[in-house]
């Protein structure tokens, strides 16, 4: 059946994103909230000449993946409908399919996804948005925000946080706020984004009820120009492979520590720092991998362009007696024609949006014999792989990790050797 604004499908497929996928008088159609298996309806919210969109409204035979959701209205949890078994095999699906597609490499070397511990109450950080009294996540796609008292992605820590203040928080006051907690010392820390209508002076008087409210609540810091304000601890310290990290509000760190020490562990057996080998870490962020390598003995040369995270990682070099690591604050694109080898291997941790085509040529050029690339998006990956394949590399192995159970974002370990 079809209409300008629903149709019936079968769902035979899943797209990168998590949509499920299926045809319509060959149309192809992603539909949101379905499973492969399943006959939906869908109210279509975009029509092209070639595929459309659409939600699903009812499910007209379900998958025996299909589970009750957790949390109502929660699209950053888009995959909760989805028994978690079922999400690991969508998500090696999906990165073989993006692999092929875009690659043109096919049967790659994919090892068996790794399973995070927790499938729920594992993220170490919440960034939420404020309207009026009310704190939550924006709609996808939309400023329009939904409200939430609590988020079962969380750590207790963050929630416990997150309720006080919203039982606190006066109107208008804040746009938002960011919450941090650490994996490893189970306290938690805050970043207010101000509002034009609020004073410093209210915005320190709820920073003191907050903490006051919350004793796990180390610090509430104030964003304002200059020195940091607000009440109690101003950064958190968490650690990852032996390594206590002292990290700014804003300084990215993995959100599922537990799964990054997966990261780290696959990236150390593959490049095996030692005293005597030279290894670079590319998009470095504060170190996560360039310390612990360091640690065991490695000369490290660690690249990162955004200045707090370069600072959280000279600060953690300080705090653990580590002086084998040289950050370099700038684009890895600019940094690395600076750089001669020889290299023993390289770790690049790029953002979402993959490698600037010069990275991938001057590690051609550098040509250190071990590549590891920590993909988080097959498609991404698919564009940047062949480059390095063409420049001589071999592709040994694939290992999915799984930092982000309930979406349909993929960690991957990809080992590269000459």
């Amino acid at each position: 059946m079809v209409s300008d604004t629903s149709l019936e499908l079968t769902v035979d497929g899943i797209a990168q994103g998590g949509d499920g996928v299926g045809r319509h008088d060959g149309l192809v159609v992603f539909a949101r909230g379905g499973l492969p298996g399943e006959r939906v309806r869908l109210r279509l919210t975009e029509r092209k000449p070639s595929y459309a969109r659409g939600e699903v409204l009812e499910v007209l035979s379900a998958s025996p993946d299909r589970v009750a959701p957790t949390v109502a209205d929660s699209d950053h949890a888009p995959w909760q409908h989805i028994a978690y078994p079922a999400q690991l095999r969508l998500k090696e699906t999906i990165l073989r399919e993006q692999l092929a597609k875009l690659a043109g490499v096919h049967n790659p070397p994919i090892d068996p996804i790794i399973a995070a511990p927790r499938p729920w109450g594992y993220r170490n950080t919440a960034h939420l948005h404020a309207r009026g009294a009310a704190l939550g996540y924006y709609a996808a796609g939309t400023r329009e925000l939904v409200p939430l008292a609590a988020d079962p992605l969380l750590l207790p820590a963050l929630n416990e946080a997150l309720s006080a203040l919203g039982h606190l928080l006066p109107p208008d006051i804040i746009t938002g706020v960011t919450l941090r907690a650490s994996s490893a010392f189970g306290y938690s820390l805050a970043l207010l984004h101000d509002s034009p209508e609020a004073s410093l002076d209210e915005l320190e008087l709820l920073a003191e009820a907050w903490r006051a409210h919350v004793p796990s609540l180390a610090g509430v810091v104030i964003e304002a120009p200059g020195p940091p304000m607000g009440a109690g601890a101003a950064d958190l310290h968490d650690a990852l492979g032996g390594i206590v990290f002292s990290l700014a509000p804003t300084s990215f760190f993995q959100v599922n520590v537990p799964q990054a020490a997966h990261l780290l562990e696959l990236v150390s057996k593959v490049l095996e720092p030692g005293p005597g080998s030279r290894l670079l870490d590319l998009y470095s962020g504060v170190g996560a991998f360039a310390l612990p390598m360091a640690a065991a003995g490695a000369e490290v040369t660690a690249v990162e362009e955004y200045p707090d995270a370069v600072a959280d990682g000279e600060r953690s070099a300080d705090l653990n007696n580590i002086d084998r690591v040289r950050f370099l604050r700038a684009p890895v694109e600019r940094a690395l024609p600076a750089l001669d080898g020889p290299f023993d291997g390289a770790v690049l941790d790029p953002p979402r949006r993959g490698c600037h085509p010069a990275v991938l040529e001057e590690l051609a050029r550098l040509a250190p014999p071990r590549l590891v690339y920590i993909s988080c998006h097959p498609g991404i990956l698919g564009r940047d792989l062949p480059p390095l394949l063409r420049a001589g590399y071999r592709l040994e192995r694939l290992q999915p990790v799984d930092l982000f159970p309930q979406t349909p974002h993929i960690e991957t370990v990809v080992v590269l050797g000459r």
